[in-house]
């Protein structure tokens, strides 16, 4: 079956053909390859993200995702309503540039757990140095399902995951408990993930560039996660249409680069988007309001009202 898109055409059935044997890796293994690493140095340096592009803007008069991952920062921003006062946690942060962008837009506190030594000490330190955040927070070496005592005394208004959640698919009920625990009622927690619209089965193109030892979930799989976990969900959306001109240009630089795709990979996910087997999606979470306790008067019940 060959699928239109807006960037010509794909057969879904070279799918039979590619082997299925996925080799567990480490989080942090995906992205070693130097040219890729050169590759987003030009696209956007200190992300590793796609941003948000208008759907219908021309793809070919944008050089770069430079402007998307800025149009993110400034997103979050106004849609979680982060300010000077904020205490802001970045769950797999990478390059740190997220973090550090919303630290020096709004001169909030932050902390960024990354599992990549390398990015904590030679890209977000540095980074955080250049952009004059330093002393407004840290960067720690760490995992997001396994985190520090340290962290663990602390807790934070705001909380993000920005493409990272997917990673964490196989151990979300672990993930959640870690978010609940530095987390107040109060604190809003976001996370840009992707989920799945098709069997895993169908989508061995997305996973031969992620290499993921399990299979990302459906929304539908994802929402009951939440529901048995101490979080609560406060919103949805289906951001798909603002990651696909993103791949598109990034597709274009990469056939610039490697007109065979052997190395530079990411136009399949990106055509897992475009055809439908993967949505980008942002969820808005909240912790789970503890109902006021009964006062128990013999003979009648009340919550503290007579």
């Amino acid at each position: 079956a060959v699928v239109s898109t807006q960037s010509g055409h794909y057969d879904r059935d070279i799918t039979n053909n590619l082997s299925y044997h996925i080799p567990r890796i480490t989080m942090s293994s995906n992205y070693s390859n130097n040219m890729m690493n050169a590759l987003w140095n030009f696209m956007a340096p200190g992300f590793y993200n796609y941003g948000r592009i208008d759907p219908d803007a021309d793809v070919e008069s944008i050089p770069d995702l430079s402007q998307a991952n800025e149009d993110m920062v400034h997103y979050l921003i106004e849609e979680l309503g982060i300010t000077k006062d904020a205490r802001l946690l970045e769950l797999g942060c990478g390059k740190g540039m997220y973090t550090i962008r919303i630290a020096e837009e709004t001169g909030c506190t932050y902390t960024g757990i990354e599992i990549n030594e390398e990015y904590v000490e030679n890209e977000c330190k540095k980074r955080a140095k250049l952009h004059g955040v330093t002393d407004q927070g840290e960067f720690i070496t760490g995992s997001m399902l396994d985190l520090s005592q340290h962290v663990r005394n602390q807790t934070f208004t705001h909380i993000m995951m920005n493409q990272t959640m997917y990673y964490c698919h196989n151990d979300l009920d672990n993930l959640f408990d870690q978010i609940a625990s530095v987390s107040t009622e109060e604190t809003k927690i976001f996370s840009w993930d992707f989920v799945r619209r098709c069997g895993w089965e169908d989508c061995k193109i997305p996973n031969s560039h992620l290499k993921l030892p399990h299979p990302i979930l459906t929304k539908e799989e994802v929402f009951r996660m939440i529901e048995k976990s101490k979080l609560d969900l406060a919103g949805f959306v289906d951001a798909t249409d603002t990651i696909i001109p993103g791949y598109q240009i990034m597709e274009r630089e990469c056939r610039k680069r490697d007109p065979e795709l052997t190395s530079l990979t990411y136009p399949r996910m990106g055509r897992g988007f475009m055809t439908g087997l993967l949505a980008c999606v942002y969820y808005h979470l909240k912790l789970q309001t503890v109902p006021p306790k009964m006062n128990i008067v013999p003979g009648r019940y009340t919550n503290g009202n007579h």
